[in-house]
């Protein structure tokens, strides 16, 4: 029970180092740089502001519509029926081609934008100028502004025109770009500088003719400036053809939903009804286009059967000239009757098949081809009537997609080769209705020669006779049919129904942009992201070490000190702890200390400070550490073997420079006597001795590794508690690595805002290796002064005698000064 007590409390105590730790972060990052962000949100914000007053105003416009099926697919009778049925076995999962997608591919296709552009004239756009922005007009513009068409389908690059009045008198300037051709224009733009007398009036340029009319409702007030831009409908129905959208509002409907983005709702408006109808215009055009081309064949049929008809009577008039005949007899009247009676389905047989003589001569031009062919001229056969009414809405579809697509495309591709599939089935049909019907022409001939026989015994002008007015009979027979499907096809064109049907009138529906509320809310989000991304990248890039912080990041080693920026306040060279006085640094040394005691046992006795270069304060840490276990009443002595570059004896302001540890070294082997006889006194605690570096060597390297420094070390762990020995930095010479066996533990000392952070690769790779024994950090010169410092070491109230108080460890810092030490 007591150890799941112990797990809960550690938890705990965890969870609450955690939230200290997120409390700092935000602090650090939010609270420490408030004004930072404070300015950032108020300038985004005021950004957004004047967007949303000054950016212009874009609304959505929406209309739907239902595409009606094609009427020619709903014809009724077997013609119909057997059009359906070829039509599904025919064209398969493509059978839907035809249908609402297909539609909508036509209507959302730049052709019919840039036709509406062009009928509502929306190439030329009109403008108020104004101090900050310009106001768009639409259909409220003082002067209208035209070119003619072949100039305009050239004015691929903008022509801008600044149209004022004053004084009743019209001023025109403006600049534009000659054409050179359909996509290239001379680099030096003209200009136009003209004055009116009045409208409407004409500018030629070089571009083409102006036409510049008064507005009957609106007249152009002096002072105020018209601003003029016109362009080609094919570039402006890019831009116009972006911000259209269509849906299909159910797959199982041809309803279909169009929706327009501009910054004019009236435009959108008429936009929107002008492209409906320049879709139905267009589907009209097509629709009549059968109707037509079958009226051009039967007008051409009957010119020719008028003249073989005239000939007709010209011949019987001749005949019953000639053989002055006034009537004819009655004789073998029967025969005749029933001769007749097969001579008709003889001659309708035989127009039969001049009818689909004349349509497979009509098919087999290569003007024709793809093109619809002529429909209700008199063709009885079904199979061929029903296949060519499928080819000719196939037809239709085809042309109606090239408006927007080229032959090549995949959506044309397809139903080009349906019609070349239909075309082989038709003239096959037709083929075998030729036959059938020459079959049943010779049994009909068959059956007229034999009353032809009983006929022979009329007079031989009787029976000439009735020759020439069967003819007749027959052509006027043929004529009349003509004439009435002529009318029919009339009727049809007249006929001619829209094929997209409003169901909701295009009207405004709702502000796109700019969303005040939306800008505010991104400007904030942006006004707090900026700075925390700079203070991020900042943080990211900064090469040294801050604090504590970072140094848990870089390592798994364990810190036992922070120290901080620290003065001398008055003691012996550089010791900053001194005897019965309590103040910071002493109590940030006693923390070391324990810290020190904590880490290992009782038997560690030989402390090795170092560090990766110079400059970072190992020797400040190791002289002001020797001193805080003097104050124990422990005999310490601190031995100084950087003997490259003393600074011991400088730090304790000893000027003998012939006593230290490299007069042993010097010999092989050493004696306690030798040892003591280079020792001397620290003259701050009667505790602590110094064994300095003494003179410097010319060969500092060969003496670390003399037997004489192992005896040395281990006599002074005799006579000493404790043995503090100042390295040179590990990362610049190997002497450090040389005592790593004599040592018991290593200080390892780094600076904030000194030392690099890629200087812990190298302690931690020292450490992988077992190259130093047991590295702790102690982290040096940490500038309290900084907020966030002050804020992450200070450790609260800390009274003496209840009242004094040394408040947080920022307040004992002062790195102005020139007491400030950094060694």
């Amino acid at each position: 029970m007591e150890e799941n007590k112990n797990y809960e409390l550690e938890d705990l105590q965890e969870q609450e180092e955690q939230s200290a730790l997120d409390f700092q972060t935000i602090y650090s990052t939010l609270i420490l740089n408030w004004k930072w962000f404070l300015l950032s949100i108020v300038l985004c914000c005021a950004l957004a502001v004047a967007y949303v007053k000054l950016a212009p105003k874009v609304f959505q416009s929406s209309t739907k519509i239902l595409i009606k099926d094609d009427e020619s697919k709903k014809s009724g009778g077997a013609a119909g029926a057997a059009a359906a049925a070829m039509s599904n076995l025919s064209l398969g999962f493509m059978s839907s081609s035809n249908g609402i997608d297909n539609e909508t591919e036509i209507l959302n296709s730049r052709f019919l934008v840039q036709q509406t552009i062009k009928n509502l004239k929306l190439y030329a756009e009109y403008k108020h100028g104004g101090m900050l922005v310009d106001t768009l007009i639409y259909a409220k513009q003082e002067v209208n502004v035209d070119m003619d068409t072949t100039s305009l389908k050239q004015l691929n690059a903008p022509m801008k025109l600044t149209i004022t009045r004053e004084g009743g008198i019209y001023h025109v300037k403006g600049k534009y770009f000659k054409p050179i051709d359909a996509e290239t224009f001379e680099k030096a733009p003209y200009e136009i500088n003209k004055t009116l007398a009045k409208l409407p009036a004409q500018i030629r340029t070089k571009a083409g003719t102006l036409t510049l009319t008064q507005n009957p409702v609106y007249e152009l007030k002096e002072g105020t400036e018209l601003k003029v831009e016109m362009i080609s409908p094919f570039k402006a129905s890019k831009e116009y053809f972006k911000r259209l959208t269509m849906n299909q509002t159910k797959k199982t409907a041809n309803t279909v939903e169009l929706t327009f983005n501009d910054e004019s709702r009236e435009r959108g408006v008429d936009f929107l009804n002008g492209l409906i109808d320049a879709y139905n215009y267009q589907a009209n055009i097509d629709k009549n286009e059968i109707q037509k081309r079958t009226e051009d064949f039967i007008n051409s049929r009957l010119a020719k059967i008028s003249t073989e008809l005239t000939g007709n009577d010209t011949n019987l008039e001749k005949y019953k000239q000639k053989n002055r005949m006034v009537d004819i007899g009655l004789n073998a009247k029967q025969a005749v009757l029933s001769s007749d009676q097969f001579d008709q389905e003889l001659n309708k047989a035989n127009m039969q098949v001049e009818l689909l003589n004349e349509i497979g001569k009509y098919m087999d031009q290569p003007a024709n081809k793809y093109q619809p062919i002529p429909t209700n001229v008199g063709l009885e056969d079904e199979s061929a009537t029903a296949l060519i009414g499928q080819y000719n809405s196939l037809a239709l579809t085809r042309k109606q997609l090239l408006h927007s697509a080229s032959e090549d495309s995949p959506v044309v591709t397809p139903i080009t080769a349906q019609l070349e599939d239909l075309m082989t089935a038709i003239k096959r049909a037709m083929f075998q209705a030729r036959i059938n019907m020459k079959i049943q022409r010779n049994s009909i001939a068959d059956m007229a020669s034999k009353y032809e026989k009983t006929i022979g015994v009329t007079p031989e002008q009787e029976k000439a006779l009735t020759q020439i007015g069967r003819q007749q009979s027959v052509t006027s027979g043929l004529y009349l049919m003509l004439l009435q499907k002529r009318e029919e096809t009339s009727m049809s064109l007249a006929s001619t129904a829209d094929k997209a049907k409003i169901i909701e009138p295009a009207a405004f529906v709702d502000k796109v942009s700019p969303k005040g509320i939306i800008a505010l809310l991104i400007a904030f989000i942006l006004g707090v992201a900026i700075p925390a991304g700079i203070i991020y990248l900042r943080e990211l890039l900064r090469s040294k070490i801050l604090g504590h912080d970072d140094v848990e990041k870089l390592t798994q080693l364990p810190i036992i000190g922070d120290i901080p920026t620290a003065s001398a306040n008055g003691s012996k060279g550089n010791i900053v702890i001194q005897e019965n006085k309590s103040n910071l640094m002493s109590e940030i040394f006693r923390g070391l200390r324990t810290n020190l005691q904590l880490a290992g046992d009782d038997k560690e006795k030989v402390f090795i400070v170092t560090s990766t270069t110079t400059g970072e304060g190992k020797t400040f840490i190791a002289s002001n550490l020797a001193m805080s276990l003097a104050l124990l009443e422990k005999k310490t002595i601190m031995v100084g073997l950087d003997i490259r570059k003393p600074r011991m004896a400088e730090l304790f302001s000893i000027g003998d420079r012939q006593h230290g540890i490299t007069n042993i070294l010097a010999n092989e082997e050493c004696n306690w006597e030798e040892v003591k006889a280079q020792i001397v006194t620290s003259g701050v605690n009667h505790n602590l001795d110094l064994l300095t570096a003494g003179p410097t060597p010319a060969n500092p390297g060969e003496l670390m590794v003399r037997k004489s420094l192992k005896q040395t070390i281990a006599l002074l762990k005799e006579h000493y508690d404790y043995v503090i020995i100042d390295t040179a930095p590990v990362g610049l010479v190997a002497d450090t690595l040389q005592l790593s066996k004599l040592a018991d533990r290593t200080l390892f000392v780094c600076r904030a805002d000194f030392s690099t952070k890629s200087s812990f690769t190298y302690i931690n790779k020292l450490d992988e290796q077992k190259k130093l024994p047991n590295i702790s950090i102690v982290i040096n010169d940490i500038d309290l002064s900084k907020k966030k410092f002050a804020y992450s070491y200070g450790f609260g109230k800390y009274s003496k005698n209840g009242n004094r108080s040394f408040g947080f460890y920022g307040l004992f810092s002062n790195n102005t000064n020139d007491d400030s030490i950094k060694i």
